[in-house]
């Protein structure tokens, strides 16, 4: 049984020239095993500091406190190599990057093969099998000829299909998925989202999609949490999130959609931290006077959505 993922407590901090940076801050929530959970927000929101966080790929610079829970397992004070072993197996990883995360010099058959030999009981004819029918499966019409070249002759797209084909490879309980659209044109944006869906319900696996695609985070997950400078501001299922949100930054997300326009908030304000109230006080058009002085508390509505705004105080 694929156990859910607990985050307690968790703040992430940077120390800059200019002092401390808080790229999340005291955030605390349960994903769900057997769903598809969505992060949005915008750049700097602190969606990927939070998901990478879970498999302990920050670096070293990274100051991370509080806990991170795999059912009864946590995570964060984990001996590395109980940890490896967690990696890939128990929860993949399909990262942002993929010109940084495939090896230039290897060829990718080796790349994607070593995954499933590493955490898998299977002979190297069947690891082919296996990773050939994956790159099928994300689009590529001649998997063999794909699995004996490298990387570098890949475009920018491919490079992302094989990221994640590497994640899903060893069919993990639990898949963190970085931008998985991420420079695709819509085609094969498309042809990724099914494969997600059809890995999520050939073999259970449950999902965290870290996107800036509103559309895929509607259509994709099931329900979905929305960050803001390193706070989880709203959550609820993808529907309520996305037809009816209610936090005001929220709104404005959502209204930054390009057929909707553009978002009807300014920018962030640099010095967000002189500000005792609200985080988002300088950018609401909702903003009062108490929303500058206090600091709104997750409050959590009769139908179970949680909104972190004294709107709903």
């Amino acid at each position: 049984m694929i156990p859910d993922i607990t985050i307690q407590n968790l703040s992430v901090c940077f120390e800059t020239a200019h002092g401390s940076a808080y790229a999340v801050w005291d955030l605390s929530t349960t994903f769900h095993a057997g769903r598809i959970s969505g992060i949005i927000g915008e750049s700097g929101s602190g969606k990927s500091i939070m998901g990478m966080s879970i498999l302990r790929l920050l670096p070293n610079t990274a100051k991370v406190t509080g806990s991170c829970f795999l059912g009864k397992d946590e995570l964060y004070s984990m001996p590395l190599k109980e940890l490896r072993k967690v990696r890939g197996a128990m929860i993949g990883l399909i990262p942002q990057n993929p010109n940084a995360s495939l090896n230039p010099v290897m060829k990718i058959k080796h790349q994607l093969m070593e995954a499933i030999l590493t955490h898998r009981n299977a002979d190297r004819k069947a690891a082919e099998v296996q990773i050939a029918d994956l790159l099928t499966q994300f689009g590529f019409q001649d998997p063999h000829a794909i699995l004996n070249q490298y990387a570098f002759q890949m475009s920018g797209g491919m490079n992302q299909r094989l990221v994640s084909a590497l994640g899903l490879a060893c069919h993990p309980g639990w898949v963190i998925a970085d931008e998985p659209t991420k420079g695709l044109d819509a085609i094969i944006r498309n042809q990724v989202y099914a494969v997600l869906r059809q890995i999520h319900e050939t073999y259970q696996s449950s999902m965290i999609v870290i996107t800036h695609d509103l559309d895929l985070a509607y259509h994709l997950c099931d329900d979905i949490r929305v960050l803001y400078q390193g706070q989880m501001i709203e959550q609820g299922t993808a529907k309520e999130i996305i037809e009816t949100p209610m936090h005001p930054y929220t709104v404005g997300l959502i209204h930054a959609i390009p057929r909707k326009g553009m978002i009807p908030i300014p920018p962030p304000d640099p010095q967000r931290q002189k500000h005792s109230g609200c985080i988002f006080y300088p950018r609401c058009p909702k903003a009062t006077a108490r929303c500058r002085q206090e600091i709104p508390p997750d409050i959590t509505l009769e139908n179970g959505r949680k909104v972190r705004c004294l709107l709903y105080a």
